[in-house]
């Protein structure tokens, strides 16, 4: 009984440390990439230099990504990771929403299969986090 419940937890933690990781690289590269893209005008993102808000956007929103990042990580750690596991199921409510009530406008700019991917990446790691929230806890 023991074991289960071990390994349990680690399922977890472990999703939690996985998740967080992928999240702090994605959003610290993605931070980079925009920054370097507002100063400099080129790259995917260079357009930002005619239109510097948008960085301002964007950066908050991926430092923000990187405290969520981080915090799921940490949570990790905790006695009760289940709550951190609804966090990082909620983080991928945001961007599904987005990209599925904007499928036209990828649709427009040819990126119908990018968007899909992504779609499909947060929608894994919702059911995923989802799963290990839900899951009853072995200690009881």
């Amino acid at each position: 009984m023991k074991d289960e419940m071990k390994a349990k937890l680690t399922f977890r933690r472990w999703l939690l440390r996985i998740h967080g990781t992928i999240l702090t690289l994605v959003a610290l590269g993605s931070a980079v990439a925009t920054t370097v893209g507002w100063m400099t005008g080129i790259g995917p993102f260079g357009f930002m230099q005619q239109n510097p808000m948008v960085w301002v956007g964007l950066i908050q929103a991926y430092l923000l990504m990187t405290i969520i990042a981080v915090l799921l990580v940490l949570g990790s750690r905790q006695a009760n990771a289940r709550k951190w596991n609804v966090v990082g199921a909620l983080a991928h409510c945001a961007p599904l929403i987005a990209a599925l009530s904007s499928l036209n406008v990828f649709e427009s700019m040819g990126a119908l299969g990018v968007v899909r991917v992504a779609i499909t990446f947060h929608f894994v790691w919702l059911c995923l986090e989802t799963f290990a929230a839900l899951y009853p806890d072995p200690s009881h």
